[in-house]
């Protein structure tokens, strides 16, 4: 019992090879006319055209991978996965000795039963089939194999036992029960948990002994004996439940930031008309912590809400949303134009005489669907009151329903004031009994 691991399978495929494999594969699919109008040759096309068209910016410059499939590519996994099976079919199909019984592969992960003096000789032949896919191998001790998240056991009799495996860097660290996470994120970690406790040991012995050890870090982790009991009966609950097939009479889900006790209420409020509510996360350590892309200089940032500022003693203010880059919509606020009302900002220089620079334009907020972003701006023009907006200006009008949130919150921006975003958007102002905003996003969203 053996297994056999790819060596960076994803980088490893060749494009153009790949591209013909899954071309082979269509050709001999049958069915194919019945699910697409589109021809091999040109599914192949687009295929090879997303393959091939890899970029990337690091440092200021602008790079294409030239072997290999991305990664996080959806297409990544399915050309991969074929790629493996031809390469797959050549080497069990040209090995000369006795080939393995048993050969299970998942991606890139091979489970594998040979025989012992066959080993070495089947370990070199997989490794000279394609000269782009390499095999690493990792042998039984202890007549113990993991695989994947399995430890497969041989026993005294010959048969397999399987257990839960962990890597010896595994900490046991799960999402802790006190963070600001909703409650059923929280249930879900003990019922996924528990589930893998209950489908892959093969033994109950094995399931009684995982089933332990998972209460036992989950409890370190904070997690209640109630948590527990409640996350059994909502997996018996669903499993008793038969499935909805009236799914035309569903609505729409909806979902929205979850800031505990605002967001269960709302909840509550739209399942009275049958509206299913799901939250997310508005705050997370991988968002302030992994910036695995060069930062975006400020004047190239689109998609954003920014405020103009005079370079002079000068207390007007005007607040704007574009998703153009910032430095291409500063030119056009700085110019007169020839199809419609010329700028308020241009206005205003002309007749002053005054200027800005790019580098006091402030960046409100940055926001890519275009609803919400008009939402922000009208937000942060009720907030500031900027003097050059002029009235009516606004693609988006608030509610009558904000004015309660927003008089309470005081003014960010003055005649002299440079602000970050962080000083806008990181800021909690009290707005009401028992009520929290964090920034005008909370608002938008």
């Amino acid at each position: 019992m053996v297994s056999f691991d790819v060596v960076s399978l994803f980088t490893c495929i060749p494009t153009t090879e790949a591209v013909e494999t899954v071309r082979k594969r269509l050709q001999e699919d049958s069915s194919l006319e019945d699910r697409t109008n589109f021809t091999p040759d040109q599914i192949c096309t687009l295929l090879d055209l997303c393959l091939t068209t890899t970029y990337f910016k690091y440092n200021e410059g602008f790079y294409r991978q030239k072997h290999g499939c991305a990664m996080g590519s959806p297409v990544s996994p399915i050309v991969a996965n074929l790629y493996m099976e031809e390469v797959e079919r050549k080497a069990l199909g040209s090995f000369k000795g006795r080939v393995p019984s048993h050969w299970y592969r998942y991606v890139d992960d091979t489970w594998v039963k040979i025989k012992t003096q066959e080993v070495e000789s089947f370990t070199a032949h997989i490794n000279a089939v394609d000269k782009n896919i390499k095999f690493t191998r990792e042998d039984t001790k202890d007549n113990c194999l993991p695989f994947l998240d399995c430890a497969v056991h041989i026993e005294e009799n010959g048969n397999l036992n399987i257990e839960v495996y962990r890597k010896p860097t595994h900490t046991d660290q799960y999402l802790l029960f006190d963070s600001h996470h909703p409650l059923e994120h929280k249930l879900g970690v003990i019922r996924t948990l528990h589930h893998r406790a209950e489908h892959v040991p093969s033994k109950p012995e094995g399931k009684k002994k995982e089933h332990t050890h998972v209460k036992e870090a989950l409890k370190t982790c904070g997690y209640p004996n109630w948590a527990f009991i409640k996350s059994a009966k909502r997996h018996r609950k669903e499993d008793q439940t038969p499935a909805r097939e009236d799914k035309k009479d569903r609505r729409n889900n909806v979902v929205i930031p979850y800031v505990a006790g605002v967001s269960e209420k709302l909840r509550r409020v739209f399942s009275k008309h049958d509206i299913p509510v799901y939250f997310r996360p508005s705050n997370t350590l991988r968002q302030k912590l992994v910036h695995p892309k060069d930062k975006t200089p400020k004047h190239r940032l689109n998609n954003v809400v920014y405020a103009v500022q005079c370079s002079e003693e000068c207390p007007d203010l005007y607040i704007g949303e574009t998703k153009q880059p910032l430095h291409k919509r500063m030119a056009q606020h700085r110019r007169a134009t020839s199809t419609g009302q010329d700028s308020a900002v241009h206005l205003h220089l002309k007749d002053k005489g005054h200027s800005f620079e790019d580098a006091n334009v402030h960046i409100l907020d940055r926001e890519d669907r275009w609803f919400e972003r008009g939402v922000k701006e009208a937000i942060y023009v009720h907030c500031e009151r900027p003097s050059l907006n002029r009235g009516g200006g606004l693609r988006h009008q608030l509610s009558a329903i904000y004015n309660p949130l927003l008089s309470s919150l005081p003014r960010r921006l003055n005649a002299h004031s440079h602000p970050g975003p962080s000083d806008l958007r990181n800021s909690h102002d009290k707005v009401g009994p028992g009520f929290t905003m964090s920034s005008p996003e909370t608002l938008a969203d």
